[in-house]
Protein backbone atom coordinates (compact mmCIF):
# COMPACT_ATOMS: atom_id res chain seq x y z
CA UNK A 1 0.00 0.00 0.00
CA UNK A 2 1.14 3.59 -0.58
CA UNK A 3 2.42 6.24 2.41
CA UNK A 4 -0.47 7.92 3.93
CA UNK A 5 -1.26 11.32 2.73
CA UNK A 6 -2.16 14.62 4.42
CA UNK A 7 -5.40 15.12 4.69
CA UNK A 8 -6.79 18.89 3.79
CA UNK A 9 -10.30 19.58 4.66
CA UNK A 10 -13.06 20.46 1.76
CA UNK A 11 -16.17 21.37 1.48
CA UNK A 12 -18.82 18.74 0.47
CA UNK A 13 -21.80 19.71 2.01
CA UNK A 14 -23.14 20.71 5.37
CA UNK A 15 -24.39 17.51 6.94
CA UNK A 16 -25.24 16.10 10.62
CA UNK A 17 -24.93 13.15 11.50
CA UNK A 18 -27.00 11.65 14.35
CA UNK A 19 -26.48 8.87 16.96
CA UNK A 20 -29.61 7.94 19.01
CA UNK A 21 -30.54 4.61 20.41
CA UNK A 22 -27.64 2.75 18.98
CA UNK A 23 -28.33 3.97 15.24
CA UNK A 24 -26.71 6.71 12.80
CA UNK A 25 -27.77 8.38 10.30
CA UNK A 26 -27.01 11.80 8.41
CA UNK A 27 -29.38 14.46 7.00
CA UNK A 28 -28.51 17.54 5.07
CA UNK A 29 -28.63 20.89 6.72
CA UNK A 30 -29.75 23.98 4.97
CA UNK A 31 -31.96 27.10 6.15
CA UNK A 32 -33.37 26.75 9.59
CA UNK A 33 -33.81 23.70 11.05
CA UNK A 34 -35.28 22.69 14.14
CA UNK A 35 -33.97 19.80 16.59
CA UNK A 36 -36.72 17.86 18.93
CA UNK A 37 -38.47 15.35 20.14
CA UNK A 38 -41.68 14.17 17.40
CA UNK A 39 -45.04 14.09 18.77
CA UNK A 40 -48.63 13.64 17.86
CA UNK A 41 -48.62 17.45 17.47
CA UNK A 42 -44.57 18.14 17.13
CA UNK A 43 -43.37 18.32 13.82
CA UNK A 44 -39.55 18.80 13.67
CA UNK A 45 -36.89 19.06 10.66
CA UNK A 46 -34.16 17.02 12.77
CA UNK A 47 -36.40 14.12 14.51
CA UNK A 48 -34.82 12.54 17.95
CA UNK A 49 -36.64 9.85 19.69
CA UNK A 50 -35.53 9.93 22.96
CA UNK A 51 -37.84 11.06 25.59
CA UNK A 52 -35.11 13.22 27.46
CA UNK A 53 -34.63 15.41 24.29
CA UNK A 54 -37.40 18.19 24.43
CA UNK A 55 -39.71 19.03 21.59
CA UNK A 56 -38.25 21.88 20.57
CA UNK A 57 -34.85 21.75 22.23
CA UNK A 58 -32.87 23.33 19.60
CA UNK A 59 -32.02 24.37 16.30
CA UNK A 60 -29.30 24.76 13.48
CA UNK A 61 -29.05 27.94 11.52
CA UNK A 62 -27.18 28.04 8.31
CA UNK A 63 -26.79 31.20 6.32
CA UNK A 64 -23.87 32.55 3.58
CA UNK A 65 -21.59 33.40 6.75
CA UNK A 66 -22.04 29.51 7.97
CA UNK A 67 -23.78 27.62 10.42
CA UNK A 68 -25.18 27.78 13.91
CA UNK A 69 -26.71 25.79 16.56
CA UNK A 70 -28.64 27.53 19.46
CA UNK A 71 -30.27 25.53 22.29
CA UNK A 72 -33.95 26.93 22.57
CA UNK A 73 -33.72 26.72 26.53
CA UNK A 74 -34.40 22.66 26.74
CA UNK A 75 -34.85 20.81 30.04
CA UNK A 76 -31.81 18.59 30.01
CA UNK A 77 -29.85 21.57 27.75
CA UNK A 78 -26.88 21.20 24.86
CA UNK A 79 -23.31 20.37 25.24
CA UNK A 80 -20.51 21.44 22.56
CA UNK A 81 -17.37 19.60 21.99
CA UNK A 82 -18.00 18.38 25.89
CA UNK A 83 -18.48 22.05 27.50
CA UNK A 84 -22.13 23.22 28.42
CA UNK A 85 -24.17 25.88 26.12
CA UNK A 86 -25.82 28.90 27.82
CA UNK A 87 -29.19 28.75 26.29
CA UNK A 88 -31.09 31.09 23.05
CA UNK A 89 -26.97 31.89 22.33
CA UNK A 90 -25.98 31.07 18.55
CA UNK A 91 -22.62 28.77 18.86
CA UNK A 92 -20.70 28.76 15.33
CA UNK A 93 -20.41 25.28 13.80
CA UNK A 94 -17.18 24.09 12.33
CA UNK A 95 -16.31 20.71 11.03
CA UNK A 96 -15.94 17.59 12.88
CA UNK A 97 -17.85 19.95 16.01
CA UNK A 98 -19.82 17.23 18.42
CA UNK A 99 -23.10 18.59 20.28
CA UNK A 100 -24.08 16.18 23.29
CA UNK A 101 -27.97 15.48 24.73
CA UNK A 102 -27.21 13.62 28.02
CA UNK A 103 -29.97 11.97 30.12
CA UNK A 104 -27.82 12.96 33.52
CA UNK A 105 -25.11 10.53 33.66
CA UNK A 106 -25.49 8.35 30.62
CA UNK A 107 -25.10 5.00 31.78
CA UNK A 108 -25.99 3.10 28.20
CA UNK A 109 -26.53 3.97 24.18
CA UNK A 110 -30.03 4.79 25.32
CA UNK A 111 -28.64 7.92 28.19
CA UNK A 112 -27.23 9.77 25.08
CA UNK A 113 -27.74 11.89 21.17
CA UNK A 114 -24.30 12.41 19.41
CA UNK A 115 -24.58 15.24 16.84
CA UNK A 116 -21.94 15.49 14.58
CA UNK A 117 -21.31 18.76 12.33
CA UNK A 118 -19.66 17.86 9.29
CA UNK A 119 -18.29 20.13 6.21
CA UNK A 120 -16.22 17.06 4.69
CA UNK A 121 -18.06 14.10 4.39
CA UNK A 122 -17.90 10.37 2.65
CA UNK A 123 -20.35 10.58 0.00
CA UNK A 124 -22.09 7.30 1.54
CA UNK A 125 -21.93 5.08 4.40
CA UNK A 126 -23.44 2.30 6.17
CA UNK A 127 -24.01 2.27 10.20
CA UNK A 128 -21.77 -0.15 11.31
CA UNK A 129 -21.29 -1.28 14.54
CA UNK A 130 -18.39 -3.09 16.76
CA UNK A 131 -19.71 -5.49 20.22
CA UNK A 132 -17.38 -5.35 22.89
CA UNK A 133 -17.75 -8.09 24.65
CA UNK A 134 -15.79 -9.14 27.71
CA UNK A 135 -12.95 -11.20 25.56
CA UNK A 136 -12.56 -7.82 23.38
CA UNK A 137 -9.50 -5.66 24.88
CA UNK A 138 -8.64 -4.13 21.76
CA UNK A 139 -10.26 -2.51 18.48
CA UNK A 140 -7.50 -1.66 15.96
CA UNK A 141 -7.91 0.91 12.90
CA UNK A 142 -6.40 1.70 9.75
CA UNK A 143 -5.85 1.30 6.45
CA UNK A 144 -4.43 -2.23 6.33
CA UNK A 145 -7.07 -4.96 5.63
CA UNK A 146 -5.85 -6.70 8.53
CA UNK A 147 -7.33 -4.26 10.70
CA UNK A 148 -10.49 -4.78 13.27
CA UNK A 149 -11.77 -1.68 11.44
CA UNK A 150 -10.26 -0.98 7.95
CA UNK A 151 -10.96 2.44 6.34
CA UNK A 152 -9.87 2.61 2.58
CA UNK A 153 -8.50 6.20 2.30
CA UNK A 154 -5.12 7.02 1.79
CA UNK A 155 -5.02 9.53 4.62
CA UNK A 156 -5.33 7.15 7.18
CA UNK A 157 -2.42 5.67 8.34
CA UNK A 158 -2.10 1.22 8.14
CA UNK A 159 -1.88 1.62 12.01
CA UNK A 160 -3.66 4.53 12.52
CA UNK A 161 -5.23 4.24 16.28
CA UNK A 162 -6.58 1.82 18.66
CA UNK A 163 -9.27 1.85 20.86
CA UNK A 164 -8.32 0.02 24.34
CA UNK A 165 -9.66 -1.50 27.31
CA UNK A 166 -7.69 -1.77 31.00
CA UNK A 167 -9.11 -1.86 34.13
CA UNK A 168 -10.80 1.39 34.38
CA UNK A 169 -12.50 1.59 30.94
CA UNK A 170 -11.99 2.25 27.44
CA UNK A 171 -9.58 4.48 26.07
CA UNK A 172 -8.04 5.79 22.47
CA UNK A 173 -4.87 6.12 21.64
CA UNK A 174 -3.11 7.83 18.20
CA UNK A 175 -0.49 5.63 16.93
CA UNK A 176 1.69 8.46 15.57
CA UNK A 177 -0.78 8.80 12.19
CA UNK A 178 0.03 11.50 10.18
CA UNK A 179 -3.51 13.13 10.65
CA UNK A 180 -3.82 11.88 14.09
CA UNK A 181 -7.14 11.86 16.20
CA UNK A 182 -9.88 13.90 17.51
CA UNK A 183 -11.98 13.49 20.43
CA UNK A 184 -14.92 15.36 20.65
CA UNK A 185 -13.30 17.71 17.91
CA UNK A 186 -10.13 18.34 19.81
CA UNK A 187 -7.08 16.70 18.46
CA UNK A 188 -5.34 13.63 21.32
CA UNK A 189 -1.99 14.02 21.79
CA UNK A 190 -2.08 11.28 24.29
CA UNK A 191 -4.62 8.51 25.32
CA UNK A 192 -7.74 9.53 26.58
CA UNK A 193 -10.33 7.59 28.34
CA UNK A 194 -13.49 7.59 26.83
CA UNK A 195 -17.42 8.22 28.19
CA UNK A 196 -20.61 6.74 26.49
CA UNK A 197 -21.55 8.76 22.97
CA UNK A 198 -17.80 10.61 22.53
CA UNK A 199 -17.28 10.60 19.19
CA UNK A 200 -14.15 9.85 17.85
CA UNK A 201 -12.80 11.42 14.29
CA UNK A 202 -10.19 9.90 12.05
CA UNK A 203 -9.98 11.97 8.91
CA UNK A 204 -13.58 12.19 8.15
CA UNK A 205 -15.06 9.04 9.68
CA UNK A 206 -16.90 9.02 12.61
CA UNK A 207 -16.64 6.57 15.61
CA UNK A 208 -19.11 6.95 18.40
CA UNK A 209 -18.34 5.23 21.83
CA UNK A 210 -21.52 3.85 23.24
CA UNK A 211 -20.15 1.88 26.04
CA UNK A 212 -21.10 -1.93 24.89
CA UNK A 213 -20.09 -0.88 21.23
CA UNK A 214 -18.92 1.13 18.98
CA UNK A 215 -20.77 2.55 16.06
CA UNK A 216 -18.88 3.86 12.52
CA UNK A 217 -19.20 4.94 9.32
CA UNK A 218 -18.51 2.16 7.04
CA UNK A 219 -17.39 3.64 3.69
CA UNK A 220 -16.48 1.41 0.48
CA UNK A 221 -13.37 2.83 -1.25
CA UNK A 222 -14.85 4.21 -4.12
CA UNK A 223 -17.38 6.28 -1.77
CA UNK A 224 -13.48 7.73 -1.34
CA UNK A 225 -12.43 8.21 -4.51
CA UNK A 226 -9.53 5.79 -4.04
CA UNK A 227 -10.53 3.37 -6.76
CA UNK A 228 -11.83 3.08 -10.16
CA UNK A 229 -15.11 1.97 -10.79
CA UNK A 230 -15.35 -1.06 -12.45
CA UNK A 231 -17.91 -2.94 -14.08
CA UNK A 232 -19.03 -6.90 -14.64
CA UNK A 233 -21.66 -6.72 -17.18
CA UNK A 234 -23.32 -10.08 -18.31
CA UNK A 235 -25.55 -10.05 -21.13
CA UNK A 236 -26.88 -13.69 -21.93
CA UNK A 237 -28.88 -14.36 -25.01
CA UNK A 238 -29.17 -18.02 -24.22
CA UNK A 239 -27.64 -20.72 -22.43
CA UNK A 240 -28.54 -24.14 -24.03
CA UNK A 241 -27.66 -28.12 -23.56
CA UNK A 242 -28.48 -30.51 -26.44
CA UNK A 243 -30.91 -33.29 -24.94
CA UNK A 244 -30.73 -36.25 -27.44
CA UNK A 245 -32.16 -34.45 -30.68
CA UNK A 246 -33.20 -31.43 -29.03
CA UNK A 247 -31.84 -28.30 -27.54
CA UNK A 248 -32.84 -26.70 -24.57
CA UNK A 249 -32.16 -23.73 -22.91
CA UNK A 250 -31.22 -23.24 -19.14
CA UNK A 251 -31.02 -19.71 -19.04
CA UNK A 252 -32.53 -16.99 -21.52
CA UNK A 253 -32.32 -12.65 -21.33
CA UNK A 254 -29.80 -12.03 -18.75
CA UNK A 255 -28.60 -8.52 -18.70
CA UNK A 256 -27.45 -7.17 -15.54
CA UNK A 257 -24.54 -5.04 -14.22
CA UNK A 258 -22.06 -5.25 -11.05
CA UNK A 259 -20.03 -2.85 -9.80
CA UNK A 260 -16.86 -2.15 -7.81
CA UNK A 261 -17.75 -1.99 -3.98
CA UNK A 262 -21.26 -4.14 -4.51
CA UNK A 263 -21.73 -7.21 -2.82
CA UNK A 264 -24.37 -9.29 -5.05
CA UNK A 265 -26.26 -12.09 -3.54
CA UNK A 266 -28.09 -14.90 -6.23
CA UNK A 267 -31.47 -16.53 -5.18
CA UNK A 268 -32.97 -18.29 -6.78
CA UNK A 269 -35.00 -21.66 -6.57
CA UNK A 270 -33.61 -25.03 -7.60
CA UNK A 271 -33.19 -25.35 -10.99
CA UNK A 272 -33.57 -21.72 -11.51
CA UNK A 273 -29.91 -21.50 -13.28
CA UNK A 274 -27.96 -19.68 -10.53
CA UNK A 275 -24.49 -22.31 -10.88
CA UNK A 276 -25.31 -22.35 -14.14
CA UNK A 277 -25.26 -18.79 -14.64
CA UNK A 278 -22.02 -18.65 -12.48
CA UNK A 279 -20.48 -20.85 -14.54
CA UNK A 280 -21.23 -19.37 -17.87
CA UNK A 281 -19.81 -16.02 -16.31
CA UNK A 282 -16.73 -17.68 -15.18
CA UNK A 283 -16.41 -19.20 -19.08
CA UNK A 284 -16.46 -22.96 -17.54
CA UNK A 285 -19.55 -23.62 -19.65
CA UNK A 286 -19.91 -20.64 -22.18
CA UNK A 287 -23.23 -19.36 -23.17
CA UNK A 288 -24.16 -17.07 -26.43
CA UNK A 289 -23.26 -13.74 -25.48
CA UNK A 290 -20.82 -11.80 -24.14
CA UNK A 291 -19.18 -11.27 -20.45
CA UNK A 292 -17.55 -7.83 -20.25
CA UNK A 293 -15.17 -6.74 -17.35
CA UNK A 294 -14.26 -3.05 -17.93
CA UNK A 295 -15.17 -3.38 -21.49
CA UNK A 296 -13.12 -6.10 -22.15
CA UNK A 297 -14.55 -9.62 -23.41
CA UNK A 298 -14.22 -12.31 -21.49
CA UNK A 299 -14.84 -14.69 -23.72
CA UNK A 300 -12.28 -13.44 -25.93
CA UNK A 301 -9.75 -15.56 -23.26
CA UNK A 302 -8.17 -12.48 -22.26
CA UNK A 303 -5.82 -14.13 -19.55
CA UNK A 304 -4.86 -11.22 -18.04
CA UNK A 305 -8.05 -10.46 -17.23
CA UNK A 306 -9.40 -14.09 -16.55
CA UNK A 307 -6.74 -13.84 -13.67
CA UNK A 308 -8.73 -10.77 -11.74
CA UNK A 309 -11.35 -13.34 -11.21
CA UNK A 310 -11.81 -15.72 -8.78
CA UNK A 311 -13.92 -18.67 -7.70
CA UNK A 312 -14.77 -20.31 -4.57
CA UNK A 313 -16.48 -23.59 -4.53
CA UNK A 314 -18.85 -25.04 -2.08
CA UNK A 315 -16.15 -28.16 -1.37
CA UNK A 316 -12.14 -27.53 -1.37
CA UNK A 317 -9.37 -29.63 -2.53
CA UNK A 318 -6.88 -28.48 0.87
CA UNK A 319 -4.91 -31.43 2.08
CA UNK A 320 -5.69 -32.43 5.60
CA UNK A 321 -2.19 -32.57 7.02
CA UNK A 322 -1.08 -29.67 5.97
CA UNK A 323 -1.37 -26.71 8.35
CA UNK A 324 -2.93 -23.42 8.05
CA UNK A 325 0.26 -21.19 7.56
CA UNK A 326 1.23 -23.49 5.10
CA UNK A 327 -1.53 -24.04 3.03
CA UNK A 328 -1.58 -20.24 2.64
CA UNK A 329 1.80 -20.00 2.25
CA UNK A 330 2.24 -22.39 -0.79
CA UNK A 331 -1.04 -21.13 -2.30
CA UNK A 332 0.57 -17.81 -2.23
CA UNK A 333 3.73 -18.97 -3.63
CA UNK A 334 1.87 -20.10 -6.63
CA UNK A 335 -0.37 -17.11 -7.60
CA UNK A 336 1.47 -14.09 -6.52
CA UNK A 337 4.36 -12.93 -9.00
CA UNK A 338 7.40 -14.99 -9.14
CA UNK A 339 9.49 -11.48 -8.65
CA UNK A 340 7.83 -10.60 -5.39
CA UNK A 341 10.28 -11.00 -3.09
CA UNK A 342 10.03 -13.45 0.21
CA UNK A 343 9.71 -10.54 2.52
CA UNK A 344 6.51 -9.56 0.73
CA UNK A 345 4.99 -12.72 -0.17
CA UNK A 346 5.10 -13.59 3.99
CA UNK A 347 3.76 -10.21 4.66
CA UNK A 348 0.90 -10.81 2.92
CA UNK A 349 0.21 -14.69 4.16
CA UNK A 350 0.12 -12.96 7.57
CA UNK A 351 -2.14 -9.96 7.20
CA UNK A 352 -4.50 -12.46 5.13
CA UNK A 353 -4.31 -14.67 7.66
CA UNK A 354 -5.51 -12.26 10.37
CA UNK A 355 -7.67 -10.85 8.06
CA UNK A 356 -9.71 -14.06 8.47
CA UNK A 357 -8.86 -14.56 11.91
CA UNK A 358 -6.85 -17.49 11.55
CA UNK A 359 -4.18 -15.87 12.96
CA UNK A 360 -4.49 -17.90 15.98
CA UNK A 361 -4.79 -20.79 14.78
CA UNK A 362 -1.89 -20.76 11.69
CA UNK A 363 -0.18 -23.93 12.97
CA UNK A 364 -3.62 -26.06 13.36
CA UNK A 365 -4.15 -28.97 10.58
CA UNK A 366 -6.18 -28.59 8.50
CA UNK A 367 -8.05 -31.92 9.62
CA UNK A 368 -8.72 -30.50 12.73
CA UNK A 369 -11.03 -26.70 11.74
CA UNK A 370 -13.91 -26.89 12.23
CA UNK A 371 -16.62 -25.60 8.89
CA UNK A 372 -16.40 -21.93 9.89
CA UNK A 373 -12.48 -22.05 9.73
CA UNK A 374 -11.98 -24.29 7.46
CA UNK A 375 -14.59 -22.19 4.87
CA UNK A 376 -12.79 -19.04 5.52
CA UNK A 377 -9.33 -20.70 4.63
CA UNK A 378 -10.47 -21.85 1.59
CA UNK A 379 -11.54 -17.63 0.56
CA UNK A 380 -8.01 -16.55 2.16
CA UNK A 381 -6.49 -19.07 -0.45
CA UNK A 382 -8.83 -17.21 -3.52
CA UNK A 383 -7.68 -13.55 -1.37
CA UNK A 384 -3.98 -13.82 -1.45
CA UNK A 385 -4.06 -13.15 -5.24
CA UNK A 386 -5.77 -10.01 -4.61
CA UNK A 387 -8.10 -10.51 -7.78
CA UNK A 388 -11.24 -7.71 -8.33
CA UNK A 389 -13.74 -10.13 -8.16
CA UNK A 390 -14.99 -12.83 -5.93
CA UNK A 391 -18.04 -15.78 -6.91
CA UNK A 392 -18.88 -17.52 -3.89
CA UNK A 393 -20.70 -20.65 -4.23
CA UNK A 394 -22.62 -21.05 -0.79
CA UNK A 395 -20.17 -20.25 1.04
CA UNK A 396 -22.50 -20.24 4.28
CA UNK A 397 -23.52 -23.70 3.91
CA UNK A 398 -22.97 -26.49 6.29
CA UNK A 399 -21.38 -23.73 8.81
CA UNK A 400 -23.37 -22.30 11.77
CA UNK A 401 -24.72 -18.60 12.51
CA UNK A 402 -21.88 -17.34 13.99
CA UNK A 403 -19.36 -18.47 11.52
CA UNK A 404 -21.36 -16.85 8.88
CA UNK A 405 -22.25 -13.52 10.19
CA UNK A 406 -17.85 -13.75 11.01
CA UNK A 407 -17.40 -14.59 7.28
CA UNK A 408 -20.07 -12.15 5.30
CA UNK A 409 -18.26 -9.54 7.46
CA UNK A 410 -14.74 -10.29 5.97
CA UNK A 411 -16.59 -10.15 2.23
CA UNK A 412 -18.65 -7.27 3.27
CA UNK A 413 -14.90 -5.39 3.74
CA UNK A 414 -13.37 -6.74 0.69
CA UNK A 415 -16.23 -5.76 -1.31
CA UNK A 416 -15.57 -2.10 0.55
CA UNK A 417 -12.25 -2.25 -0.59
CA UNK A 418 -13.02 -1.82 -4.13
CA UNK A 419 -13.70 -5.48 -5.13
CA UNK A 420 -16.49 -6.78 -6.29
CA UNK A 421 -18.15 -9.79 -4.23
CA UNK A 422 -21.08 -12.56 -5.84
CA UNK A 423 -22.79 -14.95 -3.72
CA UNK A 424 -25.27 -17.73 -4.21
CA UNK A 425 -26.78 -18.59 -1.04
CA UNK A 426 -30.05 -19.94 0.62
CA UNK A 427 -29.96 -18.44 4.21
CA UNK A 428 -29.82 -14.86 3.46
CA UNK A 429 -32.05 -13.52 6.10
CA UNK A 430 -29.24 -13.34 8.62
CA UNK A 431 -26.80 -12.03 6.33
CA UNK A 432 -29.29 -9.87 4.29
CA UNK A 433 -27.79 -6.24 5.46
CA UNK A 434 -24.05 -7.09 3.74
CA UNK A 435 -25.37 -6.74 0.28
CA UNK A 436 -25.89 -3.96 -2.01
CA UNK A 437 -27.91 -5.97 -4.85
CA UNK A 438 -29.53 -8.92 -5.16
CA UNK A 439 -30.26 -11.20 -8.36
CA UNK A 440 -33.05 -13.38 -8.05
CA UNK A 441 -33.83 -15.85 -10.71
CA UNK A 442 -37.04 -17.91 -11.70
CA UNK A 443 -37.69 -21.06 -13.90
CA UNK A 444 -40.40 -20.48 -16.00
CA UNK A 445 -43.12 -23.08 -16.00
CA UNK A 446 -43.87 -22.53 -19.49
CA UNK A 447 -40.51 -22.97 -20.89
CA UNK A 448 -38.44 -24.45 -18.17
CA UNK A 449 -35.83 -21.71 -18.46
CA UNK A 450 -34.21 -19.48 -15.95
CA UNK A 451 -34.65 -15.75 -16.32
CA UNK A 452 -34.06 -12.67 -14.08
CA UNK A 453 -37.37 -12.17 -12.36
CA UNK A 454 -35.45 -9.15 -9.93
CA UNK A 455 -32.34 -7.51 -10.20
CA UNK A 456 -31.63 -4.46 -7.81
CA UNK A 457 -31.42 -3.41 -3.89
CA UNK A 458 -32.31 -5.35 -1.07
CA UNK A 459 -34.96 -2.98 0.10
CA UNK A 460 -36.63 -2.87 -3.28
CA UNK A 461 -36.81 -6.48 -3.81
CA UNK A 462 -39.01 -6.64 -0.41
CA UNK A 463 -41.12 -4.02 -2.31
CA UNK A 464 -41.70 -5.98 -5.13
CA UNK A 465 -41.92 -9.48 -4.20
CA UNK A 466 -44.39 -7.83 -1.20
CA UNK A 467 -42.61 -9.86 1.63
CA UNK A 468 -39.97 -8.87 4.45
CA UNK A 469 -37.59 -11.20 4.12
CA UNK A 470 -35.43 -12.74 1.55
CA UNK A 471 -35.61 -16.42 1.83
CA UNK A 472 -39.30 -15.75 1.25
CA UNK A 473 -38.58 -13.98 -1.60
CA UNK A 474 -37.33 -17.74 -3.28
CA UNK A 475 -40.70 -19.32 -1.96
CA UNK A 476 -42.87 -16.71 -3.94
CA UNK A 477 -40.46 -17.01 -7.37
CA UNK A 478 -41.34 -20.95 -6.91
CA UNK A 479 -44.84 -20.58 -6.58
CA UNK A 480 -45.52 -18.03 -9.21
CA UNK A 481 -42.14 -17.67 -11.59
CA UNK A 482 -44.05 -16.43 -14.87
CA UNK A 483 -45.72 -13.84 -12.65
CA UNK A 484 -42.67 -12.22 -11.66
CA UNK A 485 -40.37 -12.92 -14.77
CA UNK A 486 -43.20 -10.95 -16.78
CA UNK A 487 -43.74 -8.02 -13.68
CA UNK A 488 -39.71 -7.13 -14.17
CA UNK A 489 -39.69 -7.16 -17.63
CA UNK A 490 -42.71 -4.66 -17.18
CA UNK A 491 -40.02 -1.83 -15.09
CA UNK A 492 -38.19 -2.18 -18.47
CA UNK A 493 -40.71 -2.08 -21.55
Amino acid sequence: MSNTVYYNERFAGRQLVIVSGGEMRAVTLGGEMTVGRPTKGNVVDIAVEADFVSRHHGKITCTDEGCFYTDNGSMNGTFYNGAALAPNIPVRLMNGDVLHIYNGTPQSSADVVTLIFMLDHPAGFTSETVMLDSLTTAINVGRSVDKDITVFSQAISGDHASFLRDANGWVIADHASTNGVFLNNQRIASPFYLRIGDCVRIVNINFVFLGDRIIYQNVRADMLGMNKSSTLEIHIVQRTVRKLFNVHALLRDINVTFRSGEMILILGGSGAGKTTLVNAILGYEKADGKILYDNIDLYADDEAVRQKISFVPQSDLMRDNDSVYYTLRNAAEMKLPDELPDEEIEKKVMQTLKLFNLDKIEDSLVKKLSGGERKRLSVAIEYISDPEVFFLDEPDSGIDGHYTIQLMAILRKIANEGKIIVIISHGANRIAKNFDKVLVLAKSKQDQCGYVSFFGTVEDSYAFFDTDNLEAIVGRVNDEPDFFINKFRGLYR
